[in-house]
């Protein structure tokens, strides 16, 4: 009897890690505070997404890797491997920034880095689970320019790269107006590299981001929840020291769990020099994009996410 059950308990865990979506974080954790919602969140959802890896990308990336490794630790996940981007904090005084979030997990060493770049990582992963894993790219596309730098097929081989990069009818604060939406601007010859990879691209831009945004009653509840990771993102909130956190980054998870809150389009897109997302509609579509989202029913469901979880180590 104790034969058959290992054996029925070693199928159906099987079975539940064969459901699950095996994805890749691309984040630069410590500029806006959205990256650690966008963390949190995805740390909530493992029944249903299998973390291959964190990396980090753009400017002080062993400073925001610390700053993910100190979350992974305190809620328990520590064998998440962490794998840092290329340093590009020589770029200019913005990548240079040791940002107020950076001192969360200044003196943090309980966990280190993988020694594998954040680019060879992805590109090994993607060949392990050809057509099996979502990269989710939160931040400067810099690590995706490197991957398709060292092998321009690899992202191909990705199932799909769900983004927050762009701005296609909507710019910021709800702007009828389109912006040079950030993680496009700060690296365009990598952001240009990116969008003509070939990869299936799916940009959740500020269209669907730029108004999702977290008011002081569920910050507050966040705040009372008093778990380690609620503790985390209220800690990171305060250092960050603005107000209302326009949550961009989680959206980007949220179109691969919860796709019957959004609306999306093909298009042909592409960057040009001055970092503008455009699209030609003379062209076949390369992209996906989002133009809708229900934002309160998005907000519920994230929030049910951060209060109900028991992540602790």
């Amino acid at each position: 009897m104790k034969k058959r059950f290992t054996v029925f308990f070693l199928i159906i865990s099987f079975w539940t890690n064969a459901q699950r979506q095996k994805v890749i974080f691309d984040c630069d954790l410590g500029d806006d505070i959205d990256d650690a919602f966008a963390l949190a969140m995805l740390l909530t959802q493992q029944d249903k997404l299998e973390i291959l890896g964190i990396t980090t990308c753009y400017g002080r990336t062993d400073d925001r890797a610390k700053v993910a490794q100190k979350m992974l630790y305190e809620t328990g996940q520590s064998h998440i491997p962490v794998a840092l981007g290329r340093n590009t904090s020589s770029k200019d005084a913005r990548a240079n920034w040791y940002a107020e979030q950076y001192y969360w997990a200044k003196d943090f060493n309980k966990l280190q880095p993988i020694k594998q770049s954040a680019a060879d990582f992805i590109i090994e992963n993607i060949k392990k689970y050809p057509k099996e894993v979502i990269i989710i790219s939160v931040g400067p596309v810099t690590n995706m320019a490197d991957v398709i730098d060292k092998d321009p097929n690899a992202l191909k081989m990705a199932k799909k790269v769900y983004a927050m990069f762009g701005s296609f009818y909507i710019g910021y604060n709800t702007s009828p107006e389109i912006n040079a939406e950030w993680n496009v601007k700060v690296d365009i010859p990598a952001s240009q590299k990116f969008v003509n990879s070939g990869a299936d691209i799916v940009y959740a831009g500020l269209d669907v981001t730029a108004m999702v945004k977290l008011d002081k009653a569920k910050r507050d509840l966040l705040l009372m929840r008093q778990s380690p990771i609620t503790n985390a993102l209220s800690a990171l909130y305060v250092l960050w020291g603005h107000e209302t956190p326009t949550l961009f980054d989680p959206v980007a998870i949220g179109m691969i769990i919860y796709p019957e809150l959004f609306k999306t389009k093909k298009v042909n897109t592409y960057v040009d020099d001055q970092g503008f997302t455009r699209m030609n509609e003379t062209k076949p579509p390369n992209a996906e994009i989002g133009v809708w989202i229900d934002s309160n029913e998005f907000l519920k469901r994230i929030m049910q996410g951060y209060m109900l979880q028991n992540l602790e180590r």
